[in-house]
């Protein structure tokens, strides 16, 4: 599935439910910033035909092919009045979030799409119900929905019923998930009205992530955080050094998490 149409997550979640299929994949950037990808897939059938086209088909593992965190420790570290906490498993960005504070993520290449999946994102605590009023505060939004949700691969199951039809797409945030009942009210941030969550499936192409996601698990028995979008206002995601410091610097996020450490602006 692709197109704007599917960037409804309750509507793929009742496909998914109600039809016949094996599996359903949304291809995660919806909208018309994936139009050239359909495009390129329809010159190929075009070209070679279905039976070549079925063959080489593969599966997509990621989207990460937006510009790369190369720069961003260097403007970091000479922004006056911010420190760096070394943090090379993770402990110190989960202690953070355990404190209730609101962590940005800034890791890797950025993401193709709408969804941040741990790459240009906000981390917090799903544990508390009034974390989305404090995100549409702090970063100047009116998002009526809850967070959307992260978890690891090893810990889904238990937390959210997933299926055989939707785990593959869970890993791209492209569809909302039944918590089950029994979690619903220790992360009460991440659940819409009707009980479920949009997801995203944790990859293990992203250490740092799940690094995080072990150790607030350890803190606090809870192996979903909150993963939300970078995104001050009506602005795009965050996606320059600059527009991140600047998030820290105004108090927009308590603290940002790059490759090699934890930012905070100091005592």
């Amino acid at each position: 599935l692709a197109g704007g149409l599917f960037a409804n997550p309750t509507l793929t979640r009742v496909l998914a439910d109600d039809c016949p299929v094996d599996e359903m994949f949304v291809f995660p950037a919806t909208g018309d910033a994936g139009l050239p990808v359909g495009a390129g897939l329809s010159f190929l059938l075009a070209r070679d035909g279905l039976a070549a086209w079925l063959t080489r088909r593969r599966r997509l593992d990621n989207l990460h092919l937006g510009p790369d965190d190369d720069a961003i420790d260097d403007a970091l570290m000479r922004h006056q009045g911010i420190r760096c906490v070394p943090d090379p498993a993770g402990s110190a960005a989960a202690q953070c979030l355990a404190a209730d504070q609101i962590g940005a993520v800034y890791l890797g290449r950025a993401q193709f799409g709408p969804h941040p999946l741990g790459t240009r994102g906000i981390l917090a605590s799903p544990a508390r119900i009034e974390l989305n009023d404090r995100l549409n505060q702090r970063l100047r939004r009116s998002d009526p929905m809850a967070s959307p949700a992260v978890v690891l691969a090893q810990d889904a199951d238990r937390v959210f019923a997933v299926t055989d039809v939707t785990r593959y797409a869970a890993r791209f945030m492209t569809l909302s998930t039944p918590v089950r009942p029994e979690w619903c009210r220790r992360i009460p941030a991440v659940v819409h009205i009707d009980g479920t969550a949009r997801l995203q499936i944790a990859g293990d192409d992203e250490p740092v992530l799940a690094a995080i996601l072990h150790k607030f698990r350890a803190q606090t028995g809870l192996p979903v955080l909150a993963s939300t979008a970078l995104r001050l206002g009506d602005e795009p995601i965050v996606d320059h050094p600059a527009d991140c410091i600047r998030a820290l610097r105004d108090g927009h996020v308590d603290f940002v998490v790059t490759r090699n450490g934890v930012y905070d602006r100091g005592a």
